[in-house]
């Protein structure tokens, strides 16, 4: 069968191999790999995945560790991971990696049991010693939107920029007290869409007390008690930047509980741009980052580092985008 692939894309029957292998080490060209998936898909081709795994000693599969399966934000990222292997033959396993730097984490079972070959972890905190310790040990890992001290090999998205837009937009529309539901101290992510906030202020020469600050995780109980700490500020914001999805949607809850009406009374915009943005009331105005994107760099890293090249830390170059719904206006 592999021959017949051979044949009818015009190729030899060991490019063949690589290419439904996801063999890195002596890549084709995009034409030719992209011709050989479509005959294979045409032909109904399948490799014998249990065969080969057996003579490479690989499981062809690599681990996805998210802090929360439940959150839709890490579902666009996990779509981009989902292509980058489905491309190279490879199956992906989401694993659900609890509180960054946790006594619960326990995807490095897999590591040890060597269930993988590689994993993508987004739930590294800035120390890290479960991360750092697979990190030394020679196993295949790539941070995905975190860095961590003494691990290299990540990749992360422009977040203090998209911070910036946030803030620029409200500004433009005449905020001058604007506040922030920050992400955690110790996840990197947080630290630098916080540095683009501050930054961004600094440039527009707006007040910005620390009370105006709220640090919480990126969960919808978080952004829930990070905005009732706002709301006790002593004077109270006009207009609110929120780190994660989720968190916006529950700070809104509370600011429609204490009779606020948004964006009469205060103004939200969060990251990131998910369907569900549309459809909350009132739909959100939202800063686009490349989450897809982010997943299928990442995962093509680990792809090519399971094939011996070496990894890098990189920021993507995407410009984040603003999506300007009905949740933002001037100040009431």
């Amino acid at each position: 069968m592999l021959k017949d692939v051979a044949r009818r894309a015009g190729v030899d029957a060991s490019t063949v191999s690589r290419v439904l292998r996801g063999d890195h080490r002596k890549p084709a060209r995009h034409e030719t790999r992209e011709r050989i998936l479509e005959v294979a898909r045409e032909m109904g081709y399948r490799a014998n995945g249990v065969a080969r795994s057996l003579r490479t000693r690989r499981t062809e599969a690599i681990a996805l560790v998210v802090p929360d399966v439940a959150n839709p934000g890490f579902a666009e990222i996990f779509k981009g991971v989902q292509a980058a292997t489905a491309a190279a033959g490879w199956q992906v396993i989401l694993v659900d990696g609890g509180n960054p730097g946790g006594s619960a984490l326990g995807w490095d079972r897999l590591v040890l049991e060597g269930r993988i070959d590689g994993v993508l972890v987004m739930v590294a905190s800035i120390r890290d010693p479960v991360v750092r310790r697979v990190a030394e040990s020679g196993f295949p890992l790539v941070l995905v939107n975190r860095r961590s001290n003494g691990v290299a090999g990540s990749v992360v998205m422009n977040d203090g920029r998209g911070a910036e837009l946030a803030v620029e937009h409200l500004a433009g529309l005449g905020h001058r007290r604007i506040a922030h539901i920050a992400g955690p101290a110790n996840v990197d992510t947080g630290r630098r869409r916080l540095a683009g906030f501050r930054r961004a202020m600094r440039r527009r020469g707006l007040a910005l007390p620390e009370a105006w600050i709220a640090e919480t995780d990126y969960t919808e109980a978080g952004g829930a008690a990070a905005a009732r700490a706002l709301l006790a500020a002593p004077d109270r914001p006009t207009a609110i930047y929120v780190a994660a999805f989720m968190s916006g949607v529950g700070a809104m809850q509370v600011f429609k509980a204490a009779g606020l009406g948004i964006p009469g009374d205060i103004a939200v915009v969060v990251s990131d741009e998910l369907s569900l943005a549309a459809h909350t009331a009132p739909p959100l105005t939202t800063v686009r980052m490349p989450l897809l994107r982010m997943g299928a760099v990442a995962t093509d890293m680990l792809l090519r580092s399971l094939a011996g090249e070496a990894v890098a830390d990189i920021v993507l170059a995407d410009e984040p985008e603003l999506v300007i719904r009905a949740s933002t206006a001037p100040p009431g």
